[in-house]
C-alpha cells in the first residue's frame, strides 16, 4: 500500500511542473468531457476499474482487465458541438487489451452570404477528427497500466464562395499514459492517474504560430462503500474523487466527485459535481441499464453557462459486449 501511495504522490508532484508551462490552446476539443458514465460521475473516473470503453479517453489502464469484447457508440450534444465516437475493444489473456476508436467533433455549418445582396454563397464547415489506438495490461494482481496513441486533425473549410474566409487544416499526434492500483483493503478501493495529450504542437498556419496541446494530469480514488444494508438488498454504492490539472487558457486545477448507486448490477443511478474555472462548474446526473450483453447510459450536465441558456449538455452511450 505504501508503494501505491508513493506512486500517486509522484504523479501529484508532477502537477507542480505542469503549471510552469504556458497555456496550451491547440486542439481544445481534447478538453471536452466524454462518455455518459464519466460525465454523470463528475468526470471523477481515473480510478474506475470498470469504466469499459470510455477508458480510452480518461485512463487506458482501465482497459486492462475487461472480461469481454465491447463495441460502443458514444454521442454528445452541447452548446459548442455535436460529437460521436465509435470504439471497439478486444481483450486477450495473453497480450492484454487493445482498443480502436474514431471520433468526430462537428461544430455545425455556417452559411456564407454576399455582403451586398445578403444571398447565400457558400457553406463554412468546422470539423475535428481523432483516431486512437489504446492498450491496457495488468501487471500482477493489483496494478494495471495503459497507453493511448492519438492522431488528430482539424479542418476549417468552405464549399462555394466564402469571401475572405480562410481554408485551414492541421494535424498532430499525442500520447496518453495511465495506471491504476487496487489496494489490499477489506472493501474495494482503487487509486489511479493519467497524463494525457503529450505530443508536438498543432501547426495550422506555420511553425512559429503552432499551439501546444492542452496537457491534462488527473489523479483520484474510487471505493465501493461496505454498507451491509445495501449488500443485503443486492445494491451497491461507489464513490469517487479526482483532482484534474490542465494547461490551457481555460485550465487550472479543478476537482470532480461522483457517486453511483447500483441495483443487482442492472440498474444504475449516478450523480456528480465538477468544479472548474469560469461558467462550466456544476452538477451532473445520469442513469444506466445493463441487460445481458447490452448497456445504455444517459447523462446530463448542468453547468452555469448551459443552464443559463437552457440547453444542458446531453451524453448517450450504447454498448454491446460479446
Amino acid at each position: 500500500m505504501r508503494r501505491a501511495f508513493a506512486c500517486l504522490i509522484g504523479v501529484v508532484a508532477f502537477l507542480g511542473t505542469a503549471t510552469t508551462s504556458r497555456a496550451q490552446d491547440g486542439g481544445l476539443f481534447l478538453l471536452f468531457p466524454f462518455g455518459a458514465r464519466a460525465v454523470a460521475m463528475g468526470e471523477a473516473v481515473s480510478a474506475d476499474t470498470a469504466l469499459g470503453s470510455e477508458a480510452v479517453w480518461w485512463n487506458a489502464a482501465a482497459l486492462a482487465r475487461m472480461p469481454h469484447r465491447e463495441l460502443a457508440l458514444h454521442h454528445s450534444s452541447t452548446l459548442i458541438a455535436n460529437s460521436d465516437m465509435f470504439t471497439f475493444v478486444v481483450p486477450s489473456r495473453v497480450i492484454g487489451t487493445l482498443a480502436f476508436s474514431a471520433y468526430l467533433v462537428n461544430y455545425g455549418d455556417q452559411q456564407a452570404t454576399d455582403p451586398f445582396s445578403g444571398q447565400p454563397t457558400g457553406t463554412i464547415t468546422n470539423l475535428n477528427y481523432l483516431l486512437m489506438a489504446s492498450y491496457g495490461t495488468p501487471v500482477g494482481k493489483r496494478l494495471s497500466i495503459g497507453v493511448s496513441y492519438k492522431f488528430l486533425m482539424l479542418r476549417f473549410a468552405c464549399s462555394g464562395v466564402c469571401g475572405n474566409t480562410p481554408v485551414l487544416s492541421g494535424q498532430t499526434s499525442a500520447l496518453d499514459v495511465g495506471a491504476q492500483y487496487s489496494l489490499p483493503t477489506p472493501f474495494p478501493l482503487s487509486i489511479g492517474g493519467s497524463i494525457r495529450n503529450i505530443g508536438p504542437a498543432l501547426q495550422v498556419k506555420d511553425k512559429p504560430q503552432a499551439d501546444g496541446l492542452p496537457k491534462i494530469v488527473q489523479v483520484g480514488a474510487m471505493s465501493r462503500l461496505p454498507i451491509p444494508a445495501l449488500r443485503d438488498a443486492g445494491a451497491s454504492l461507489d464513490v469517487s474523487a479526482d483532482v484534474i490539472h490542465q494547461t490551457s487558457t481555460f485550465g487550472g486545477t479543478n476537482f470532480g466527485v461522483g457517486a453511483a448507486l447500483g441495483y443487482r448490477d442492472v440498474y444504475f443511478l449516478r450523480a456528480g459535481y465538477k468544479q472548474q474555472e469560469g461558467e462550466q462548474s456544476g452538477p451532473s446526473i445520469g442513469i444506466g441499464l445493463l441487460r445481458g450483453a447490452f448497456g445504455l447510459d444517459l447523462s446530463r450536465r448542468f453547468d452555469r453557462l448551459s443552464s443559463t441558456l437552457g440547453t444542458p449538455p446531453t451524453y448517450i452511450t450504447l454498448r454491446a459486449a460479446f
